[in-house]
């Protein structure tokens, strides 16, 4: 079992966690459009479905199709534009910017919750609850006492890979040197899951951010 306090952290997870707050990856702090602390709300990031989105959501599909090939999808949420509220813990704004959808199997009834994240306000790797911290919502991933393993893996491209379970789901995110990130969370509540933790890791591995980025550059056009 891998737990947080047995992490071999490389530097980048030292250095982001020096910076509990605003531990913003390096390219959302070198590039003065993305707001270190959380962007502020928009209207094009409330529930907004469109080119972007739908091209998320087809890249999505294939590779679901491609990775899983026994199984059939329904898509109970096609992807959206979302904000995360409240990340400082007590103020609406600023917000972290995502697109999202969600899935069942078919054949399973297992469920799932993909999301792509634009960089600001959003904290590199798993926060450690397992002494007692206060939780920080700057972190999509929190490791929990109850967890059975919680770990973090530096890849070669720089990259980072986390991920977190507890038998009844499994959550894997991939932190990329641009500073957006691709989440999965897969779970079934009797925890009797049919995929393991290493698949899900390499599903979020292939997942592309592209899209996200795509939309907020058409933001500025607009």
């Amino acid at each position: 079992m891998t737990i947080m306090s047995s992490f071999k952290r490389t530097a980048v997870v030292v250095a982001s966690a020096a910076a509990v707050l605003l531990p913003a990856t390096a390219a959302a702090a070198d590039d003065p459009e993305i707001p270190a602390e959380g962007w502020e709300y928009s209207e094009l990031w409330d529930g907004v479905n469109d080119e972007y989105t739908a091209e998320a959501n087809e890249e999505i599909d294939e590779l679901l199709e491609d990775s899983f090939e026994d199984w059939s999808f329904d898509n109970s949420l096609p992807t959206l534009r979302l904000q995360n509220y409240y990340i400082d813990g007590g103020n609406e704004t600023p917000v972290q910017r995502k697109f999202r959808t969600d899935y069942y199997v078919d054949q399973t009834g297992e469920g799932f919750e993909v999301a792509l994240y634009l960089p600001g306000g959003v904290a590199t790797g798993v926060q450690d609850l397992t002494g007692g911290a206060d939780l920080d919502m700057h972190y999509l991933l929190h490791c929990h006492e109850s967890d059975t393993d919680c770990g973090e893996e530096k890849r070669k491209d720089g990259s980072l890979v986390a991920w977190t379970t507890d038998g009844t789901y499994v959550e894997a995110a991939v932190f990329h040197r641009d500073g957006s990130v691709a989440t999965v969370w897969w779970g079934l509540p009797n925890g009797d899951l049919a995929v393991t933790t290493e698949e899900i890791i390499a599903l979020a591995t292939e997942l592309e951010t592209d899209p996200v980025w795509d939309a907020l550059e058409a933001d500025g056009d607009a």
